[in-house]
Protein backbone atom coordinates (compact mmCIF):
# COMPACT_ATOMS: atom_id res chain seq x y z
CA UNK A 1 0.00 0.00 0.00
CA UNK A 2 1.86 3.53 -1.56
CA UNK A 3 2.24 6.15 1.83
CA UNK A 4 1.64 9.30 1.51
CA UNK A 5 4.40 12.04 1.07
CA UNK A 6 3.60 12.70 4.87
CA UNK A 7 3.22 9.09 6.05
CA UNK A 8 7.34 8.71 4.05
CA UNK A 9 8.54 11.05 5.57
CA UNK A 10 7.52 10.07 9.00
CA UNK A 11 8.34 6.14 8.28
CA UNK A 12 11.82 7.06 6.73
CA UNK A 13 12.43 9.91 9.78
CA UNK A 14 11.73 6.94 12.17
CA UNK A 15 15.74 4.88 10.46
CA UNK A 16 17.98 6.33 12.51
CA UNK A 17 15.92 5.58 15.79
CA UNK A 18 15.64 2.08 14.97
CA UNK A 19 18.50 1.20 13.88
CA UNK A 20 20.27 2.97 16.95
CA UNK A 21 18.09 0.27 19.39
CA UNK A 22 20.05 -2.44 16.80
CA UNK A 23 23.49 -1.04 16.51
CA UNK A 24 25.70 0.09 19.53
CA UNK A 25 28.62 2.42 19.02
CA UNK A 26 28.28 3.58 15.40
CA UNK A 27 25.60 6.77 16.19
CA UNK A 28 27.83 8.74 13.71
CA UNK A 29 27.44 6.17 10.83
CA UNK A 30 23.48 5.68 11.66
CA UNK A 31 22.88 9.26 11.24
CA UNK A 32 24.87 9.91 7.96
CA UNK A 33 23.22 6.73 6.23
CA UNK A 34 20.21 7.65 7.37
CA UNK A 35 20.09 11.12 5.57
CA UNK A 36 21.07 9.31 2.32
CA UNK A 37 18.41 6.85 2.52
CA UNK A 38 15.84 9.63 3.34
CA UNK A 39 16.62 10.93 -0.02
CA UNK A 40 16.19 7.87 -1.70
CA UNK A 41 13.25 6.95 -0.25
CA UNK A 42 11.83 10.06 -1.18
CA UNK A 43 12.98 9.72 -4.91
CA UNK A 44 14.80 13.48 -4.78
CA UNK A 45 18.05 11.44 -5.41
CA UNK A 46 19.49 10.68 -8.82
CA UNK A 47 16.91 8.55 -10.57
CA UNK A 48 19.17 6.87 -12.87
CA UNK A 49 21.85 5.80 -10.83
CA UNK A 50 21.99 3.42 -7.38
CA UNK A 51 22.42 4.72 -3.97
CA UNK A 52 25.42 3.58 -3.17
CA UNK A 53 27.65 2.84 0.33
CA UNK A 54 31.45 1.66 1.36
CA UNK A 55 31.80 0.59 4.44
CA UNK A 56 34.91 0.68 6.49
CA UNK A 57 36.26 -0.31 9.37
CA UNK A 58 37.46 -3.50 11.80
CA UNK A 59 35.61 -7.25 11.49
CA UNK A 60 32.75 -7.36 14.45
CA UNK A 61 32.23 -3.70 14.27
CA UNK A 62 28.31 -3.85 12.48
CA UNK A 63 28.91 -3.64 8.85
CA UNK A 64 26.75 -6.09 7.86
CA UNK A 65 24.43 -6.35 10.59
CA UNK A 66 23.48 -2.62 9.97
CA UNK A 67 23.12 -3.53 6.38
CA UNK A 68 20.55 -6.21 7.66
CA UNK A 69 18.96 -4.41 10.06
CA UNK A 70 18.03 -1.54 7.50
CA UNK A 71 16.71 -3.98 4.86
CA UNK A 72 14.38 -5.55 7.99
CA UNK A 73 13.38 -1.97 8.65
CA UNK A 74 12.56 -0.63 4.55
CA UNK A 75 10.83 -3.66 3.72
CA UNK A 76 9.36 -5.68 6.63
CA UNK A 77 10.68 -7.89 9.16
CA UNK A 78 11.70 -10.87 7.99
CA UNK A 79 11.85 -9.95 4.34
CA UNK A 80 15.00 -12.07 3.01
CA UNK A 81 14.16 -11.68 -0.32
CA UNK A 82 14.99 -8.33 -0.41
CA UNK A 83 19.25 -8.65 -0.12
CA UNK A 84 21.20 -10.22 -1.68
CA UNK A 85 24.81 -10.52 -0.09
CA UNK A 86 27.45 -11.48 -1.99
CA UNK A 87 30.73 -13.10 0.08
CA UNK A 88 33.52 -11.81 -2.25
CA UNK A 89 35.85 -14.51 -1.31
CA UNK A 90 33.91 -16.60 -3.49
CA UNK A 91 34.98 -14.09 -6.06
CA UNK A 92 38.85 -14.20 -5.24
CA UNK A 93 41.79 -14.79 -7.10
CA UNK A 94 41.34 -18.61 -6.70
CA UNK A 95 38.31 -17.79 -9.47
CA UNK A 96 40.62 -17.42 -12.23
CA UNK A 97 40.51 -14.39 -14.71
CA UNK A 98 36.84 -15.04 -15.85
CA UNK A 99 35.99 -14.43 -12.11
CA UNK A 100 33.42 -11.57 -13.33
CA UNK A 101 31.15 -14.47 -14.67
CA UNK A 102 30.72 -16.14 -11.67
CA UNK A 103 28.49 -12.62 -11.13
CA UNK A 104 26.56 -12.11 -14.37
CA UNK A 105 26.47 -16.04 -15.58
CA UNK A 106 27.65 -18.53 -18.34
CA UNK A 107 24.33 -19.76 -19.30
CA UNK A 108 20.61 -20.66 -18.17
CA UNK A 109 22.61 -23.49 -16.48
CA UNK A 110 24.93 -21.57 -14.94
CA UNK A 111 23.31 -18.13 -14.99
CA UNK A 112 25.78 -16.26 -12.09
CA UNK A 113 25.05 -14.79 -8.84
CA UNK A 114 22.64 -11.51 -9.62
CA UNK A 115 20.43 -13.73 -12.17
CA UNK A 116 17.78 -14.88 -9.91
CA UNK A 117 17.37 -12.19 -7.56
CA UNK A 118 17.10 -9.36 -10.82
CA UNK A 119 14.81 -11.91 -12.29
CA UNK A 120 12.56 -11.37 -9.22
CA UNK A 121 12.97 -7.75 -8.11
CA UNK A 122 13.11 -4.69 -9.01
CA UNK A 123 14.25 -2.96 -6.31
CA UNK A 124 15.97 -4.24 -2.72
CA UNK A 125 19.87 -3.94 -1.79
CA UNK A 126 23.03 -6.18 -3.24
CA UNK A 127 25.85 -6.68 -0.35
CA UNK A 128 29.47 -6.94 -1.71
CA UNK A 129 30.68 -8.41 1.14
CA UNK A 130 34.81 -7.88 1.99
CA UNK A 131 35.32 -6.36 -1.27
CA UNK A 132 38.65 -6.77 -0.69
CA UNK A 133 38.92 -10.29 -0.77
CA UNK A 134 37.52 -10.01 -4.67
CA UNK A 135 40.02 -10.35 -7.67
CA UNK A 136 41.36 -7.13 -9.30
CA UNK A 137 39.34 -7.40 -12.09
CA UNK A 138 35.72 -7.15 -10.13
CA UNK A 139 36.02 -3.81 -9.22
CA UNK A 140 35.60 -3.15 -12.98
CA UNK A 141 32.47 -4.75 -13.42
CA UNK A 142 31.09 -2.80 -10.65
CA UNK A 143 31.76 0.28 -12.58
CA UNK A 144 28.64 -0.25 -14.68
CA UNK A 145 26.51 -0.69 -12.23
CA UNK A 146 27.96 2.22 -10.24
CA UNK A 147 27.86 4.67 -13.44
CA UNK A 148 25.06 3.76 -15.08
CA UNK A 149 22.72 1.89 -12.86
CA UNK A 150 22.79 -1.06 -14.90
CA UNK A 151 23.87 -4.40 -15.18
CA UNK A 152 23.96 -6.80 -18.17
CA UNK A 153 23.76 -10.57 -17.75
CA UNK A 154 24.33 -13.84 -19.79
CA UNK A 155 21.27 -13.68 -21.50
CA UNK A 156 21.70 -10.18 -23.37
CA UNK A 157 19.00 -8.92 -20.80
CA UNK A 158 20.22 -5.59 -19.01
CA UNK A 159 18.49 -5.10 -15.63
CA UNK A 160 17.83 -1.63 -14.31
CA UNK A 161 19.40 -1.36 -11.15
CA UNK A 162 18.71 2.45 -10.10
CA UNK A 163 16.24 1.93 -7.12
CA UNK A 164 18.78 -0.35 -6.10
CA UNK A 165 20.48 0.22 -2.66
CA UNK A 166 24.40 -0.88 -3.15
CA UNK A 167 26.26 -2.22 -0.18
CA UNK A 168 30.38 -2.81 0.04
CA UNK A 169 32.14 -3.55 3.12
CA UNK A 170 36.00 -4.20 3.95
CA UNK A 171 37.43 -4.56 6.40
CA UNK A 172 41.10 -3.47 4.73
CA UNK A 173 43.65 -1.69 7.00
CA UNK A 174 41.55 -2.86 10.24
CA UNK A 175 44.78 -2.29 12.55
CA UNK A 176 44.42 1.74 11.41
CA UNK A 177 40.71 2.00 13.05
CA UNK A 178 42.00 -0.18 16.02
CA UNK A 179 44.83 1.99 16.33
CA UNK A 180 46.56 5.38 15.86
CA UNK A 181 44.10 7.27 18.40
CA UNK A 182 46.06 10.39 16.86
CA UNK A 183 44.47 9.96 13.76
CA UNK A 184 40.69 11.42 12.69
CA UNK A 185 38.23 8.74 11.51
CA UNK A 186 38.41 10.96 8.23
CA UNK A 187 41.95 10.49 8.18
CA UNK A 188 41.71 6.94 8.90
CA UNK A 189 38.84 6.29 6.39
CA UNK A 190 41.44 7.89 3.48
CA UNK A 191 44.55 5.96 4.36
CA UNK A 192 41.98 2.61 3.88
CA UNK A 193 40.69 3.72 0.89
CA UNK A 194 44.39 4.34 -0.51
CA UNK A 195 45.15 0.56 0.13
CA UNK A 196 41.65 -0.57 -1.99
CA UNK A 197 43.51 1.50 -4.97
CA UNK A 198 46.24 -0.39 -4.92
CA UNK A 199 44.66 -3.92 -4.41
CA UNK A 200 42.76 -2.63 -7.44
CA UNK A 201 44.72 -0.87 -9.49
CA UNK A 202 41.24 1.24 -10.01
CA UNK A 203 41.29 4.65 -8.41
CA UNK A 204 37.69 5.83 -10.39
CA UNK A 205 36.51 2.52 -8.50
CA UNK A 206 36.77 4.05 -5.44
CA UNK A 207 36.19 7.69 -6.68
CA UNK A 208 32.93 6.58 -7.57
CA UNK A 209 31.46 6.59 -3.84
CA UNK A 210 32.10 10.07 -3.66
CA UNK A 211 32.90 11.69 -0.14
CA UNK A 212 33.39 10.84 3.68
CA UNK A 213 30.36 10.31 5.41
CA UNK A 214 28.12 10.29 2.54
CA UNK A 215 29.27 7.29 0.49
CA UNK A 216 32.11 6.29 2.29
CA UNK A 217 31.37 5.58 5.92
CA UNK A 218 33.90 4.67 8.58
CA UNK A 219 33.03 2.13 11.81
CA UNK A 220 34.96 2.73 14.91
CA UNK A 221 36.41 -0.09 17.12
CA UNK A 222 34.25 -0.87 19.60
CA UNK A 223 35.10 0.16 23.33
CA UNK A 224 34.55 -2.09 26.29
CA UNK A 225 31.32 -0.39 27.44
CA UNK A 226 29.89 -0.94 23.73
CA UNK A 227 31.02 -4.83 24.01
CA UNK A 228 28.83 -5.22 27.55
CA UNK A 229 25.97 -3.11 25.99
CA UNK A 230 26.19 -5.90 22.75
CA UNK A 231 26.49 -8.78 25.15
CA UNK A 232 23.54 -7.65 26.94
CA UNK A 233 21.32 -7.05 23.78
CA UNK A 234 22.58 -10.95 22.12
CA UNK A 235 21.35 -12.21 26.06
CA UNK A 236 18.22 -10.67 25.84
CA UNK A 237 17.44 -11.32 22.35
CA UNK A 238 17.99 -15.02 22.91
CA UNK A 239 16.02 -15.16 25.93
CA UNK A 240 13.21 -13.56 24.27
CA UNK A 241 13.45 -16.22 21.89
CA UNK A 242 13.46 -19.19 24.35
CA UNK A 243 10.11 -16.91 25.90
CA UNK A 244 8.33 -18.48 22.65
CA UNK A 245 10.30 -21.50 21.64
CA UNK A 246 6.77 -23.40 21.41
CA UNK A 247 6.28 -21.54 18.78
CA UNK A 248 9.12 -22.63 16.74
CA UNK A 249 9.62 -25.90 17.30
CA UNK A 250 10.46 -28.53 14.91
CA UNK A 251 10.68 -32.30 14.76
CA UNK A 252 13.88 -33.83 13.68
CA UNK A 253 14.81 -37.29 14.31
CA UNK A 254 11.41 -37.82 16.29
CA UNK A 255 12.50 -35.53 18.96
CA UNK A 256 10.41 -32.15 19.66
CA UNK A 257 11.12 -29.27 21.59
CA UNK A 258 8.26 -27.90 23.29
CA UNK A 259 8.98 -25.96 26.35
CA UNK A 260 9.38 -22.18 26.57
CA UNK A 261 11.87 -20.77 29.21
CA UNK A 262 11.08 -17.33 31.11
CA UNK A 263 14.06 -15.98 32.26
CA UNK A 264 13.27 -13.52 35.12
CA UNK A 265 16.73 -11.85 34.93
CA UNK A 266 20.54 -12.84 35.22
CA UNK A 267 23.31 -11.63 37.12
CA UNK A 268 26.27 -9.21 35.75
CA UNK A 269 28.75 -12.17 36.05
CA UNK A 270 26.78 -13.60 33.19
CA UNK A 271 27.85 -10.73 30.74
CA UNK A 272 31.41 -11.38 32.68
CA UNK A 273 30.94 -14.98 31.32
CA UNK A 274 30.57 -14.44 27.72
CA UNK A 275 33.14 -10.99 27.49
CA UNK A 276 35.87 -13.52 28.75
CA UNK A 277 35.30 -16.30 26.16
CA UNK A 278 35.76 -14.04 23.61
CA UNK A 279 38.87 -12.13 21.53
CA UNK A 280 36.87 -9.05 21.01
CA UNK A 281 40.10 -6.92 20.02
CA UNK A 282 40.19 -8.91 17.02
CA UNK A 283 36.65 -10.27 16.14
CA UNK A 284 34.22 -7.89 17.97
CA UNK A 285 30.42 -8.35 17.88
CA UNK A 286 30.41 -11.35 15.82
CA UNK A 287 32.28 -13.73 18.06
CA UNK A 288 30.04 -12.19 21.57
CA UNK A 289 27.17 -13.45 19.19
CA UNK A 290 28.55 -17.11 18.90
CA UNK A 291 29.66 -17.22 22.62
CA UNK A 292 25.97 -15.91 23.67
CA UNK A 293 24.62 -18.47 21.35
CA UNK A 294 26.19 -21.55 23.01
CA UNK A 295 26.28 -20.51 26.61
CA UNK A 296 22.30 -19.89 26.54
CA UNK A 297 21.74 -22.95 24.46
CA UNK A 298 23.84 -25.43 26.64
CA UNK A 299 21.87 -23.30 29.82
CA UNK A 300 18.33 -24.26 28.54
CA UNK A 301 19.12 -27.85 27.30
CA UNK A 302 20.51 -28.44 31.07
CA UNK A 303 17.24 -26.62 32.27
CA UNK A 304 14.91 -28.96 29.88
CA UNK A 305 16.84 -32.16 31.12
CA UNK A 306 16.03 -30.74 34.84
CA UNK A 307 12.32 -30.44 34.63
CA UNK A 308 10.64 -33.04 36.10
CA UNK A 309 7.14 -31.92 36.14
CA UNK A 310 4.73 -30.12 34.19
CA UNK A 311 4.99 -26.24 35.92
CA UNK A 312 6.54 -23.65 33.14
CA UNK A 313 10.28 -23.47 32.96
CA UNK A 314 11.35 -20.26 34.53
CA UNK A 315 14.02 -18.58 37.18
CA UNK A 316 17.73 -16.61 37.00
CA UNK A 317 20.47 -17.26 34.93
CA UNK A 318 23.61 -17.31 37.00
CA UNK A 319 27.07 -18.54 36.32
CA UNK A 320 26.93 -21.83 38.50
CA UNK A 321 30.22 -21.72 40.77
CA UNK A 322 33.57 -23.46 40.08
CA UNK A 323 32.26 -24.71 36.75
CA UNK A 324 32.13 -22.82 33.23
CA UNK A 325 28.38 -23.38 32.65
CA UNK A 326 25.22 -21.44 33.31
CA UNK A 327 22.69 -22.55 35.47
CA UNK A 328 18.71 -21.78 35.76
CA UNK A 329 18.13 -21.07 39.27
CA UNK A 330 15.05 -19.57 41.82
CA UNK A 331 17.48 -17.28 43.71
CA UNK A 332 17.21 -13.57 42.25
CA UNK A 333 20.68 -11.72 41.08
CA UNK A 334 22.44 -9.57 43.79
CA UNK A 335 22.22 -6.12 42.30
Amino acid sequence: MSKTSTEAMLFINGLATYLKSRIIGQDHVIEAISEKLRYWYLGVGDPSRPTTFFFLGPTGSGKTELIRETIRYLYGIGDKQKLLRLDMSEFGKTAGADVGKKLIGYSEHDPGRLYEFLENNTEGAILYDEFEKAHPDMAKYMLQQLDAGRVTLWNNKTYDISRFLLFYTSNVGAEIFQGNNHLSIERKSEAACQRLVMIFDSPEFVARFGKFNYGIFAFNALKPEHLRLIARKFIDDKLQHFRTIREHRHECGGFVLLENMDVLGYSPEVVDFALLQTNTTRNGAREIRDVVERMLNQAYIHAIANCHDENPITGYLHVEPNTDKLILSQTPPVK
